[in-house]
């Protein structure tokens, strides 16, 4: 079963002066043949005469001449490798495998962009323990988005190497661009940094692994101007306190879960969920919902005020009634009208509010102040060296006392 190969340079009966010919290969094995073109490789009848059929080279050392041998030589190494690897199995082998191994002839399979991105979704997102629920909804919209977008411009079916920066361009046009009929909003620049943003490890994944050969989304950008939101002070924080609601019970409860979430900088949905269970260390510790990043803090007296208002009285082992976060923000207005607070109440106005108060309460160790937030420290050189003890976390909620104390004389 001999297997062997031969170079050589096609040409017709009666070389033409100004016409370049290609060198072919021909494999035979099994009795069978096949030949192939190799490419890039097209010799002017001035070079043919350099051409030995005998040594299937050229016998010149010109440059260019040398070059094409080399590259001759690359291509007989590689069909003596493909021999020994195949040793065993040679006579499963058919002339045309060889030379479409040897000429890098191989069928790529299609992948559509719509495949890949579900398929990145169900794959590397969604089975990602160490990412919250609420990140993988937001991946979830920012792949919906650009799926909606191809089935919008009729590219369901456009493969990842033909999604290019064109595409990605367009993509983002798709975004901003309001339209009625198909009762599409257009989005803010900030809304669409952050589904780009979620977009872009998809190709970069696609890249790494040489399934695209150009990331469509590389040096995009999307600029945007960050709002500077309102903060809460602390007169306007002890007018929320004092004011007086006797006339609109309903209220009392609202502003309850408001003065909690700023009391412990806790987001709505993981304050909401708390079972009565915390009083028996008196101490919140959770991973948060939204990044799954732990937080620690000791109960303030503050805090522990109003836990004990609700105590025994919720289903559940609940502290807080529960309540909708639309119908809490939607109320939280209507006490910041009452309250004369001339921009509108939020649940994130709490959080805010609680971090200036860790400041003002005189904690600035980065990571104590990052236990009490539930901000992420992988980053940071000195979660090494330095250990948030209860004694440490205790100090702070001690300051914290005497901070609200302080605001609410």
């Amino acid at each position: 079963m001999a297997t062997s190969i031969k170079f050589y340079i096609k040409i017709t009966k009666r070389v033409k002066e100004k016409q370049s010919y290609p060198i072919y290969l021909r494999v035979v094995h099994n009795r069978q043949k096949s030949e192939g073109r190799i490419s890039a490789t097209f010799i002017p009848k001035c070079d043919i005469d350099h051409w030995s059929v005998d040594h299937q080279r050229f016998n010149s050392k010109q440059k260019h001449l040398v070059a094409h041998n080399i590259l001759l030589n690359e291509i007989q190494n590689e069909f003596h490798n493909f021999l020994r690897l195949h040793i065993s199995g040679m006579s499963a082998k058919s002339p045309q495998e060889i030379t479409n191994h040897l000429l890098s002839r191989h069928k790529e399979t299609f992948e559509s962009v719509t495949d890949v991105i579900t398929a990145y979704y169900e794959n590397v997102i969604d089975p990602d323990v160490d990412k919250a629920p609420g990140t993988k909804i937001n991946y979830k919209k920012s792949i919906n988005y650009l799926r909606n977008y191809l089935l919008f411009n009729k590219h369901s079916k456009l493969g990842i190497k033909d999604f290019s920066h064109f595409h990605a361009s367009k993509f983002i046009n798709y975004l901003k661009t309001p339209d009625p009929i198909h009762d599409k909003i257009g989005l803010n620049n900030q809304t669409v940094n952050s589904i780009v943003k979620n977009i872009k490890p998809i190709f970069k994944k696609l890249l790494f692994e040489n399934r695209i050969s150009v990331n469509p989304f590389e040096g995009l950008t999307v600029s945007f101007k960050k709002t500077i939101k309102p903060r809460l002070s602390n007169d306007q924080f002890n007018a929320i306190v004092a004011l007086d609601l006797s006339q609109n019970p309903p209220l009392v409860v609202y502003r309850d879960i408001f003065l909690f979430l700023c009391y412990t900088g806790l987001s709505f949905c993981d304050a909401i969920d708390l079972r009565d269970v915390i009083l028996e260390k008196g101490m919140i510790e959770l991973n948060r919902k939204k990044s799954n990043v732990g937080t620690r803090q000791f109960l303030t007296l503050q805090s522990l005020q109003i836990i004990k208002t609700y105590f025994k009285q919720i289903p559940e082992q609940r502290i807080l009634p529960k309540r909708s976060l639309d119908k809490t923000n939607l109320n939280l207005k209507l006490i910041a009208a009452k309250a004369c607070i001339d921009f509108p109440l939020t649940t994130y106005t709490a959080r805010r509010f609680f971090r200036q108060s860790i400041y003002e309460a005189g904690v600035v160790e980065g990571l104590v102040v990052k236990s009490l937030m539930g901000h992420t420290n992988t980053n940071d050189i000195d979660s090494h060296y330095f250990n948030v003890s209860d004694s440490v976390l205790l100090e702070a909620k001690v300051k914290l006392e005497s901070h609200f104390k302080n605001i609410l004389k």
